[in-house]
């Protein structure tokens, strides 16, 4: 059986990124259309990982082949970083308790461990989590389950490192999309042979029998997906005002975004900066983890404590 781990859709709230975390949404994928998509692509299993929510894979009923699932943004509460925390087979009471602690990696991270809750890190070897060192990696990787070795954004390298650390720590591997549009939903995934049925799948992904598969990302895959959020911000504008012809801030989003479609190809170009960017972050990485390793052994006991 077939799952991508890492999905995400409406219920994932706001953009992230500055400025367009003021009128975007980090995705527009609806969990229907994530359900539909994934089982087109031959998903035998489906899972919304939402940021912070499971919302999203609530709102896809009570279904045999559905996974509740959830993105955890765990920090360091005096650190200006975080590492993202994907957590399978949640219920609703679990969540409200990640949600009270996952301001400090130090609480969240013991209570998912103590609850059993499935746990792996999402994309290590990117810049995305903020100043990662080796250190703060040492004191998370305990408390895991398993590592995304393949993210369907991020770059072949990146991946790489990922792998190269699971199986230096023993972790298990998985794969997810990471798909915040439609392009990338079920291209990427975790497959568990011989699993009949949900069960069957989280019971192979305990036991440590899951392969990861798929495809990677890089900069075309971002540029497809940026052309995407552009589009499905428009569409989501242009159906707001019709709905709600009186509020004036449908005419806005509209008229700011015709406004703005010039400046789109210049846009295109941020995808390849932000990749050069994720290769420095990567190379930095690894030489934290390899030439310094006596740091992280130094620092880690502190940041777990």
């Amino acid at each position: 059986m077939k799952l991508d781990t890492h999905v995400h859709t409406v219920h994932s709230g706001r953009a992230t990124v500055f400025p367009f975390n003021h009128f975007m949404r980090e995705s527009y994928n609806t969990p229907q259309s994530v359900y539909t998509t994934a089982r087109r692509r031959g998903m035998d299993l489906i899972t919304v990982t939402d940021h912070d929510e499971i919302s999203g894979a609530l709102a896809l009923g009570v279904r045999h082949d559905v996974i509740t699932g959830c993105e955890v943004t765990a920090e360091w509460p005096d650190i200006d970083l975080c590492v993202h925390v994907n957590v399978l087979d949640i219920t609703p009471a679990q969540h409200g308790e990640i949600q009270r602690l996952r301001g400090d990696v130090r609480q969240l991270m013991p209570y998912l461990n103590q609850a059993r809750i499935y746990t792996s890190l999402n994309h290590v070897a990117s810049g995305i989590n903020g100043p990662l060192t080796a250190a703060h990696l040492a004191a998370v990787l305990p408390w895991v389950d398993g590592l995304e070795v393949i993210n369907g954004t991020r770059l072949p390298l990146q991946n790489r490192t990922a792998m190269c650390l699971a199986a230096a720590a023993g972790k298990h591997t998985l794969g997810g999309g990471d798909s915040h549009t439609g392009r990338g939903i079920g291209l990427t995934w975790t497959e568990v042979p011989g699993a009949r049925s949900r069960e069957e799948f989280m019971q192979g992904l305990r036991a440590g029998r899951g392969i990861a598969g798929g495809a990677h990302g890089g900069a075309r895959t971002m540029m497809s997906d940026m052309w995407r959020f552009a589009g499905n911000f428009m569409s989501e504008a242009v159906t707001a005002t019709a709905r709600r012809p009186g509020d004036w801030r449908g005419y806005a989003f509209t008229f700011g975004g015709i406004l703005g479609l010039p400046i789109v190809p210049v846009l295109m170009a941020a995808p390849f900066v932000h990749f050069v960017h994720e290769q420095r972050f990567n190379r930095d990485l690894l030489y934290d983890l390899i030439a310094r390793p006596e740091s992280a052994g130094r620092l880690a006991p502190s940041l777990a404590a």
